[in-house]
């Protein structure tokens, strides 16, 4: 391949990579919480070490956006993508030889896949391949056109006097000039080795720096947690006497949940009413990046509020019966405060609770609970602590059957 034609195909490589990057980076970097729970999906790091990928992934992503869009330190930006490809590519395949159905988390999201789905594992990693065999490409043949790297490799000049060889054509200026070439070669690629070694540094310290930052975000002093709720048990409605104790995670954004809701729903609640099961409802907000308006969360927080209020079943299944659509901006508070109001909860103090957005931090706390305890979909269902799969009313019947 001609080497104008390498630069062009290499500056396209850059820009691949750099888009890549920047998207993914710009998806992640606004929800550390989701981002530590994407990691935390493929169960193979530990805790303290997720939550440093997690934290400062997004951070590492970006940087190497900026250094391939502009085109400098190019080889250190492809080699450092090249490796965090493979890391992806690995994770990936082991995920899908255990089978585990998650989100591989690319770009948001992760580890919240919906009951009955399953996980494209052939399209991510054919995805990740042809990414790394850009970034192969681009570490190998890094020059390009339109790069920083050309402004350093001529950065300095020769000490060199170029005026007093070029006019003369003896074999002996011949010679100096072609010592003078090799020396301005020499002296640029040592300038573009010296500036790939300072991005290296760069790209460490810019994810070091994510990590305290996001760390720092996730770590705010503890918000008030609701009247006879906790984080290990979310809201527990039934006898305390019930041999079945059911734990059910779910999200108000989920259609998945509301689908099981309308199935077994009736039935759970028969189950309440007899003393045969007690269950733990940890209402939870993963899917935050399906509406416009974080709704998961805020809906969460007023499920919250209503069991404040007392009437927290009844509002369950309002909102459910009220769900909004995946990707719009969900209900408004208003919506949320009306809903209250026709399950019962009539008072000034739910409705602001609710305007307020009181639980927001016990909302987080518990979501990243139910992602340390090994939640990855909504709704997950526990019977005596073993899971029920499918989350389906025959599964979750002949679970609470063995045991009651």
């Amino acid at each position: 391949m001609p080497a104008s034609v390498r630069e062009w195909v290499a500056t396209a490589a850059r820009l691949v990579l750099a888009v890549v990057w920047a998207w993914a980076a710009v998806t992640k970097i606004g929800d550390p919480a989701a981002a530590v729970r994407a990691v935390r999906a493929y169960r193979v790091l530990p805790e303290w070490l997720a939550k440093g990928v997690g934290y400062g992934l997004p951070f590492l992503e970006l940087t190497l956006a900026v250094l391939l869009l502009a085109g400098l330190a190019t080889r250190v930006a492809a080699v450092v993508s090249a490796v965090l490809l493979v890391v992806f590519l690995a994770g990936m395949v082991s995920a899908a030889a255990r089978g585990l159905q998650i989100q591989c988390g690319c770009f948001g999201g992760g580890g919240d896949l919906a009951a009955g789905q399953r996980t494209a594992y052939t399209v991510e990693i054919a995805r990740d391949s042809v990414l790394l065999l850009v970034a192969l490409f681009l570490a190998r043949w890094p020059p390009s056109r339109l790069a920083a790297d050309d402004l350093v490799r001529t950065a300095g000049g020769s000490t060199v006097d170029v005026g007093r060889v070029a006019p003369r054509r003896t074999a002996e200026a011949r010679r100096r000039m072609a010592e003078l070439a090799e020396r301005r070669r020499r002296e640029g690629e040592r300038r573009v080795r010296l500036t790939g070694l300072v991005a290296g540094l760069l790209l460490v310290l810019v994810a070091g720096t994510g990590v305290g930052v996001q760390a720092a975000r996730s770590s705010e002093p503890a918000g008030p947690t609701p009247q006879a709720v906790s984080i290990a048990n979310g809201v527990t409605v039934g006898r305390a006497d019930a041999r079945a104790g059911i734990d059910l995670y779910e999200d108000p954004q989920c259609p998945a949940c509301r689908a099981f809701e309308q199935q077994a729903g009736p039935t759970v609640e028969g189950w309440i009413n007899s003393g045969r099961a007690r269950v733990n409802y940890h209402i939870i907000s993963f899917l935050d990046s399906a509406s416009t308006t974080r709704y998961s969360s805020r809906a969460a927080n007023a499920l919250y509020c209503a069991a404040d209020a007392g009437a927290f079943l009844r509002y369950h299944d309002l909102l459910y019966a009220n769900q909004p659509a995946e990707g719009s901006a969900g209900l408004t508070d208003d919506q949320l405060i009306s809903l209250g109001r026709q399950a019962g909860a009539t008072s000034s103090t739910f409705a602001e609770c609710v305007s307020s957005h009181r639980y927001a931090d016990f909302v987080s706390r518990i979501s990243d609970q139910a992602s340390k305890d090994g939640v990855l979909s909504t709704p997950t269902v526990l019977v005596n602590g073993k899971a029920v799969q499918p989350p389906t009313l025959a599964a979750l019947q002949a679970a609470v059957d063995g045991v009651s």
